[in-house]
């Protein structure tokens, strides 16, 4: 079976053919599964996160049916073939090694920031659009309700904006500074008080020539800083406008993070 988070919820065939049927609650039981593959979960904690803590009476007997009903989906000829398993007290589903779309991508972001961190910035960049290009949506829509989802959906939303900021730092060592200030200012305007991609924006900017703008993108965001969050720009933002305000900025906007693995929960 192959499963897709990173946008809508889909569990598909090896074929890719989406199986069909599958009821909300299906396929919100599915994800709390993928956020422990191959571990076994017991029915009460499975309870206990799909109900956010608070399950109905007919919780257990809704569970089992659940299970059933799935098992029946996933292998309708013979539900015993189902990915899905009974064990002592819970369930267990059975994922193959990179059959979910959120585990291809930590793969790709953590190739491409191995290669931008030992200086090859062109296969950084192909990995990172590699992994961006997995994304079909902000993760996991329609399932926020059920908190430990919700918490997932957040952590891979953050992760997908981290990358995306990882590529905008390699082009920009690849000296790509004017073709990416339009798609810089879009996802500045759209993040208005991350400091990483105005920092970015105001290199670009500066680099291409434009320093009186690079200056009044640094203006917007201190104003957005103080008036939202009472606070002024990070020394490192504030160090970047004044090198651009004297034309020192030769150095490198590549920044070194580490990878983090976003299809395991977090502890």
């Amino acid at each position: 079976m192959l499963y897709a988070v990173l946008g809508p919820f889909l569990a598909m065939k090896p074929s890719g053919d989406v199986i069909a049927g599958l009821a909300p609650r299906h396929r919100q039981l599915l994800a709390l599964f993928l956020l422990n593959p191959n571990i076994p979960v017991h029915r009460d904690r499975l309870i206990d996160l799909l109900w956010n803590g608070c399950p109905t009476n007919s919780a257990r007997r809704n569970l089992t049916t659940y299970i059933a009903q799935m098992r029946q989906r996933f292998s309708p000829r013979d539900p015993g073939l189902s990915p899905l398993h009974t064990v002592e007290g819970g369930y267990l589903l059975s994922v193959p090694p990179e059959s979910v779309d959120a585990e291809i991508f930590n793969r790709f972001a953590a190739q491409g920031r191995i290669a931008r961190d030992n200086g090859d910035y062109h296969n950084a960049a192909k990995m990172f659009e590699k992994a961006l290009s997995l994304w079909r949506g902000d993760a996991l829509p329609g399932m926020r309700h059920v908190k430990e989802l919700c918490a997932w959906a957040e952590r891979l939303d953050e992760e997908r904006r981290a990358v995306t900021e990882d590529l905008f730092d390699v082009r920009l060592a690849l000296g790509h500074h004017r073709e990416i200030v339009g798609g810089l200012a879009q996802w500045a305007r759209r993040h208005p008080l991350r400091e990483r991609p105005h920092r970015q924006l105001m290199l670009a900017l500066h680099r291409s020539g434009r320093t009186r703008d690079a200056s009044a993108s640094y203006q917007r965001l201190r104003r957005a800083l103080v008036d939202r969050l009472g606070t002024e720009p990070s020394p490192d933002t504030q160090a970047l406008h004044q090198r651009i305000l004297t034309g020192d900025t030769t150095g490198s906007a590549v920044r070194r993070a580490p990878a983090r693995d976003i299809t395991r929960r977090a502890t």
